[in-house]
């Protein structure tokens, strides 16, 4: 029996335009994307909340991977729609609108039975928000927590309360650059261990991940693909498998499982970036993963 994840976010529509072409209103969200991810090792159960334009369909990828929905609230109005545009090498995407709709009044509650899970993972939402799901929940083993450059520079207070109370803390090379002041990303990240997170990965897009800990420095390359079609979502799925993974061994703060976290969040992130929103990632077989992870290991042995 897989054990249990709760993955608190946002659920959402996106519309994504690159240079593969244009998706309209399909399934978006960080909650989305690392919960989906995390299931191929956990159990995740999600809160967030949609609105009454949410249909049976947009649902359809969660239960095809067994992700619990019950926590899923449905308000009155109009679902998160966020819409962008990437530059040609996909790396830096251009917000065109961003429509909080019900996402805005967002308040998790959780039940007794979230309260007690063994692991969380905080997907990127208000820092005051993940500090109320931290204060709801009794003793979970991993605290997982991701954010954003927008939180940093509007509720850095608050984020810092959350870092205190994080394992495993997610970001890219701007947010740590821009959080702690430092350009070298070891400097960075050992700075953020100083603010109280126990494990720092930093996400480097294009060139993989690195964890900073006092466990070790690590830095691995991404799982290289000859065709890229959409990097929306990629950072969530990386933080939901790394996560997922770990929230499945009974061990999980040691060097050994961290970095082979690592590598399966950077397997997992590969099949995201292959199709528009969760098409790819929803349909994956184990096998792939495990044929993935056999090939990326064969690239980072020499």
């Amino acid at each position: 029996m897989k054990n249990k994840i709760l993955v608190v976010g946002s659920v959402a529509f996106d519309s994504v335009e690159n240079a593969f072409g244009r998706a309209e209103r399909v399934l978006g969200g960080a909650a989305s994307y690392s919960s989906i991810s995390a299931s191929y090792f956990a159990a995740p159960a999600v809160v967030a909340v949609v609105g009454t334009d949410f249909t049976s369909k947009d649902r359809a990828p969660f239960k095809k991977c067994g992700v619990d929905v019950k926590g899923l609230q449905v308000k009155k109005g109009k679902t998160f729609h966020w819409g962008g545009s990437y530059d040609k090498d996909m790396k830096n995407a251009t917000t065109k609108f961003t429509e909080l709709n019900v996402f805005q009044d967002f308040d998790p509650v959780l039940s007794e039975e979230q309260k007690n899970v063994q692991a969380v993972f905080l997907a990127n939402i208000d820092p005051e928000l993940q500090l109320s799901v931290l204060n709801q929940v009794k003793k979970p083993k991993l605290v997982a927590c991701d954010t954003m450059n927008y939180w940093i520079s509007s509720k850095k207070a608050a984020l810092l309360k959350v870092l205190k109370k994080t394992d495993l803390f997610f970001l890219n090379e701007g947010e740590a650059r821009q959080l702690t002041g430092k350009y070298n990303l070891i400097t960075a990240g050992k700075k953020i261990l100083k603010m109280g997170a126990k494990h720092v990965i930093i996400k480097l897009g294009p060139n993989g991940s690195m964890l900073v800990s006092k466990l070790g420095i690590v830095q691995f390359p991404p799982y290289v693909l000859e065709h890229v079609h959409d990097t929306t979502g990629a950072g969530d799925t990386f933080g939901g498998g790394a996560t997922g993974y770990l929230a499945s061994l009974r061990k999980w703060d040691t060097l050994p499982a961290i970095k082979r976290a690592m590598m399966i969040g950077n397997v997992m992130a590969s099949f995201t970036i292959e199709s528009f929103s969760v098409k790819r990632l929803a349909g994956i077989k184990k096998g792939e993963i495990e044929k993935r992870l056999k090939n990326y290991t064969s690239m980072l042995r020499f």
